[in-house]
């Protein structure tokens, strides 16, 4: 599906779903063009190459191509690979969404196979200031791209924040079983992955924000400094989540021993209190006529009064000592 805006001088901006407009709006160099595309067929991504002199190798990679954020730079505009990861919706997405962006010196190309929140925003953006886009340039279309995407991210590592500490309650909970290590272990590697894609784009808005290509205005530049920042921040963030999750880890194993080291020490006391039992029992069951009247009743009883004596006697001395 095309979507485009049309940008002229003292006119409202016009939106478009037309090719031809698209095409005769290019020739003019009194116009600045956005044009959008979502689940582009590849005959339409290819019209559109030729319209704007697009590589032909970079429009195969908006649709295709390994998944990492790039940047190369033509000689009449910039070619940038994004990852956001929310869809329409504010919905975490684990696997991120793509879009290829081409910034001219009078055009916006987007290129995206899913719809993306992040794109519908900025429409709707430009549908409400048009003026104020159009008097800052394209490049800040492309900016206003960007930087909602970041803030997606520092939106999803807050999440990530709340996941963790839930976890982390877990972990103090009487009875918790491995299922925690193993949601542990899904959030690490989750949070690896979003780490791996902020540090990425971070390294690829380096050299946009030192100011190093004409399509992107000094201005704009300083604000691309403020992007990295916050990309710097998501990171810092995870980081700090990452060693959170060892905490938890290591909370768990702290009370499966204590679970253990009680279960131990019950078992030892109950054999503390057995034990002698044993061998009052053992030295009465000797087949050797050593105690007195060993045929009366009483002397059976007599026994068992012994054993209830030292039974009794060390479940009060264990409780003395608070062993139980």
């Amino acid at each position: 599906m095309l979507t485009a805006f049309i940008f002229e001088n003292d006119k409202l901006p016009i939106t478009t779903t037309s090719l031809d407009d698209v095409r005769h709006a290019a020739r003019r160099d009194d116009a600045m063009l956005w044009v959008d595309l979502e689940s582009p067929e590849e005959s339409l991504l290819l019209q559109i190459g030729e319209i704007f002199g697009l590589d032909e190798e970079s429009m195969d990679d908006c649709l295709h191509g390994e998944q990492r954020p790039r940047l190369d730079e033509f000689e009449a505009y910039l070619f940038l690979v994004l990852y956001g990861l929310f869809g329409v919706e504010r919905d975490v997405e684990l696997t991120p969404r793509k879009l290829a962006v081409f910034c001219g010196e009078r055009f916006l190309i987007t290129v995206h196979r899913q719809p993306l929140m992040t794109v519908r925003q900025v429409r709707e953006r430009c549908k409400r200031h048009s003026d104020a886009m159009l008097r800052e340039g394209l490049d800040a279309v492309l900016f206003a791209l960007i930087d909602l995407t970041v803030d997606h991210y520092m939106d999803v590592a807050d999440q990530y924040e709340t996941r963790v500490e839930d976890l982390e309650d877990r972990s103090f909970q009487e009875g918790v079983d491995e299922s925690l290590l193993s949601d542990a272990a899904d959030v690490r590697r989750e949070l690896l992955e979003l780490r791996r894609l902020a540090t990425s784009q971070r390294q690829l808005l380096l050299p946009v924000a030192q100011g190093h290509y004409d399509y992107i205005s000094d201005r704009l530049s300083l604000r691309f400094r403020h992007v990295r920042d916050h990309l710097a921040e998501v990171r810092d963030t995870i980081d700090s989540l990452r060693e959170l999750l060892v905490g938890v880890r290591d909370n768990y194993h702290a009370m499966l021993a204590d679970r253990t080291n009680e279960i131990v020490k019950t078992l030892t006391i109950y054999a503390g209190i057995l034990l002698p039992l044993s061998v009052i029992t053992g030295i009465y069951g000797m087949n050797v006529p050593l105690w007195p009247a060993p045929n009366q009743k009483w002397t059976f009883w007599f026994v068992v009064g012994c054993m209830m004596a030292v039974s009794t006697g060390l479940f009060w001395y264990f409780r003395r000592k608070r062993w139980m």
